[in-house]
């Protein structure tokens, strides 16, 4: 009951706040700003050529130095709320163990970034980037921050090559704080 109590505080909270920031903004602006930031455009349709079942080579660089860990992997990238989010559900194995992960991106209409947010089962924290997508290399480059197991921060850098319709490159680079590397490249082909 307190649970409840307190949800109906807050909700009635947020409307109060609402309503005395609606009275100061014109009325009309918002309506039509609210519109064009829930219209899906160029940008949600170019992602949404992701829809469909792909297979990746996966190589993965755990330390500079090292040799590579090779594994394969499937992803599915379905599009959701009418075009204007696509996500994809990934299966493979890592370091020698099952994996499974899931993206949600797209574009916000109000930022004017591309952005992916991702999840899986070998942790329990999320990973956020945000960027743009380079006409001249068919290229989404994004940036952003995780946290590692250990509670340190890294900068993760990714960059996915659009090839053609049926062939792209996604590439993820980390900095733990003593420059950046490569950790891993996937290499997808479509199923046909």
């Amino acid at each position: 009951m307190k649970i409840v109590s307190k949800f109906a505080f807050v909700l009635i909270i947020i409307l109060f706040s609402f309503n005395a920031f609606a009275q100061d903004v014109d009325k009309d602006a918002m309506m039509k700003a609210w519109q064009e930031s829930m219209t899906t455009g160029p940008q949600h349709k170019m992602l949404g050529n992701m829809v469909g079942e792909w297979e990746g080579d996966i190589t993965m660089w755990m330390e500079p130095g090292q040799p590579p860990q090779n594994s394969k992997g499937t992803v599915k990238y379905e599009s959701v709320f009418d075009g204007k989010y696509i996500m994809g559900k990934f299966s493979g194995d890592m370091m020698d163990m099952p994996f499974s992960g899931m993206e949600i991106c797209g574009y916000d209409n109000v930022k004017k970034v591309f952005f992916s947010f991702w999840i899986d089962n070998m942790g329990t924290g999320t990973m956020y980037v945000e960027g743009s997508f380079d006409e001249k290399s068919n290229t989404l480059n994004y940036s952003g921050e995780t946290v590692g197991p250990m509670g340190n921060k890294m900068k993760v850098r990714e960059v996915t090559t659009v090839i053609d319709k049926d062939h792209s490159k996604f590439e993820m680079f980390m900095d733990m704080g003593s420059g950046e590397m490569k950790s891993m490249e996937i290499n997808y082909t479509r199923k046909s």
